[in-house]
């Protein structure tokens, strides 16, 4: 039997899972000289990716300013892991610091977004104030929860989960299992309900529910490696008219939106949009679907309401729960949600 001859020069198992997309050029301690990207280091040897193949080397045999680069990739594999392990987990009271557009122009830029926010200065929905007074912001009062799976480290992006409660910042401890098989960072923002906190029977504005969800998704986009394909919004009575809100006006940002609990009306709970709008562009790859049963008070609408989302011919569906009153969807009906949304069909 011949023995297989590993190529003077390369790397070994990974560093807590970590593995790094460069490509440089190596030198061994005879001054040979390859170019091929580095995958991990470990126990005194290094594992490089070369032409296709992945091949160990001795770390001592390569020369010294590979073997301090190396040491250098592996200080930063220790700090990646050490601030993911502070970052995973259920966090409470996380500042909504950050904004998910740079300009604000952008949270209402483009005709769609425009007119709706027009219909919302115009009191629709008895929204008040203006663009200023939606996006003002104050990370002292403005905060957020978020949870991260266990699995997180760092070097693998994961989905996004963003929650618009129509009370307060919440995610159901039940829905923790989802979000961990799944590999889901979830964010809800507090003080986008449906009414002002601390302000009896005063309506919370739509825009300003809907822009600091975004800004809380940000924090998370800022903190989190995440993939910008698997993004979901999710919300249950009003903050599930809100979440098909968020995914109506940036479609080109989320895969899909979970309703629990609330009838949407096409176009009527989108002012400012028509049911041509949903029929194109990205708006008409977006899931829509919608989690209810025959103990919700909104039953009879939710039926009436599908049935117009359906003769349009869009991409929507009713998950229909026998027994099912007027609450958030639970671990399974959150889970079949989920993974309709990331269907083929």
């Amino acid at each position: 039997m011949k023995k297989c001859i590993i190529h003077p020069l390369l790397i070994i198992s990974f560093l807590a899972t970590l593995v790094c997309a460069d490509t440089r050029k190596w030198t061994n301690s005879k001054g040979q000289v390859i170019t091929a990207e580095y995958i991990s280091s470990e126990n005194g040897k290094v594992k490089l990716k070369l032409k296709g193949k992945i091949i160990e080397y001795g770390l001592e045999k390569l020369s010294e300013e590979d073997q301090e680069w190396v040491e250098e990739q592996q200080k930063d594999a220790e700090e990646t892991k050490k601030n993911a392990d502070q970052l995973t987990g259920r966090r409470d009271n996380v500042p909504i610091d950050n904004r998910f557009f740079k300009e604000t122009s952008e949270y209402f830029k483009g005709k769609t977004r425009r007119e709706w926010s027009k219909e919302h200065r115009a009191g629709k929905y008895g929204s008040t104030g203006d663009e200023n007074s939606w996006l003002s912001r104050d990370p002292e009062k403005d905060k957020c929860i978020i949870y991260c799976p266990a699995s997180y480290d760092g070097t693998e992006p994961y989905g996004l989960f963003l929650y618009v409660s129509s009370g307060g910042a919440m995610l159901k401890k039940q829905w923790y299992a989802v979000f961990d098989k799944y590999k889901l960072i979830a964010v809800s923002a507090d003080a986008v309900g449906n009414h002002v906190k601390g302000a009896s029977k005063k309506i919370n504005p739509h825009p300003y529910r809907v822009s600091l969800s975004m800004d809380a998704a940000s924090v998370v986009e800022r903190d989190y490696k995440i993939d910008p394909s698997r993004r979901y919004v999710c919300g249950t009575s009003g903050g599930g008219h809100m979440s098909f809100t968020v995914a109506a006006l940036y479609p080109d940002l989320f895969k899909g939106a979970i309703s629990s609990a609330a009838q949407s009306y096409l176009p009527n709970h989108f002012p400012g949009f028509s049911v041509r709008d949903f029929k194109s562009g990205d708006r008409k790859k977006v899931k829509w679907i919608v989690v209810s049963g025959d103990k919700d008070y909104n039953y009879k609408t939710i039926l009436e309401t599908s049935a117009v989302w359906k003769k349009n011919r869009l991409n929507y569906r009713f998950l229909d729960i026998p027994g099912m009153g007027h609450s958030p969807p639970d671990q399974k009906s959150l889970e079949e949600s989920l993974v309709w949304i990331d269907s083929e069909k």
